[in-house]
């Protein structure tokens, strides 16, 4: 089970695939690499991936100081440097895409492309009060926990599946649980965007329950260098001013050759 010291700890990680081309897979929230196997198991030949374990998920170490997004992200750096990765794809879902962002911000000489799948809402990651109440009782509690690792899927996977993701979400203790939840509520995505210097593609599963974009995609699209697809149309809605570079199926990464067609699966 290989893993990668950081400071304060350790972070584990998966990697399949043998190639130049490398991307990185972040997980989000209540999740662990466990959500990327399937598409590890099916990367493209010359293409090399890798998916972590976030501190205080899956096999990682919690981390000693608290965990925040953009605590996340400075571990992904080290993690990068530590295997002396090159340049390459990140890749982030849900909570990850906000962790994604936060890297691509601080390291965009390390990047070939970003690519946000489902990610945090652009105005922050909250709900009513209510909602927010029972969320935070619901950690440790494995009928809760079902409930909301059922909710990221239009189709649920196979029952042992559905059991692993579950038995991960469990394994988040009070203070990844509590410390992601307040950060995720704090962590604007619209207030970023603008300073990305990296081509970005932005996906939402169209037939999933959770799409925050779809409903507030004004609040992305203007951007430059910035896509937005339908995983569920196959391809991304109309974008003017885009540039020509970035005109490609809603399964490809821009720019370019460079890790295209490494994500050719729906998520």
């Amino acid at each position: 089970m290989p893993f990668v010291s950081l400071e304060g700890g350790r972070m584990h990680y998966v990697e399949r695939g043998d190639g130049q081309q490398v991307a990185l897979l972040v997980h989000g929230w209540l999740s662990s690499h466990r959500w990327w196997l399937p598409i590890l198991e099916r990367l493209p030949p010359g293409v090399r991936g890798y998916a972590v374990d976030l501190r205080g998920a899956g096999e990682s170490e919690p981390a000693p100081g608290g965990h925040t997004l953009v605590g996340y992200a400075a571990d992904l750096h080290a993690f990068a440097e530590a295997l002396g990765l090159p340049a390459f794809l990140l890749v982030g879902h849900s909570m990850g895409g906000g962790v994604a962002l936060r890297y691509a911000l601080d390291h965009p000489e390390r990047l070939k492309g970003l690519m946000l799948v489902n990610p945090l809402a652009p105005f922050g990651t909250r709900t009513d009060p209510q909602m927010d109440a029972w969320v935070r009782a619901q950690q440790g509690n494995p009928e809760g926990i079902r409930a909301m690792v059922q909710l990221a899927f239009a189709t649920p996977p196979a029952p042992e599946v559905m059991e692993a993701l579950v038995a991960d979400a469990l394994r988040w203790g009070p203070a990844a649980y509590f410390d992601t939840v307040d950060d995720m509520a704090r962590f604007r995505v619209v207030d970023l965007l603008p300073g990305l210097k990296v081509p970005t593609l932005v996906l939402w599963g169209g037939s999933g329950r959770g799409d925050p974009l779809r409903g507030d995609c004004g609040a992305v699209h203007p951007h430059p260098g910035l896509r937005v697809g339908d995983l569920a149309r196959r391809r991304p809605l109309p974008r003017h001013g885009t540039p020509r570079r970035l005109h490609r199926p809603a399964g490809a990464v821009p720019p370019g050759g460079e890790g295209e067609a490494m994500m050719q699966r729906r998520f």
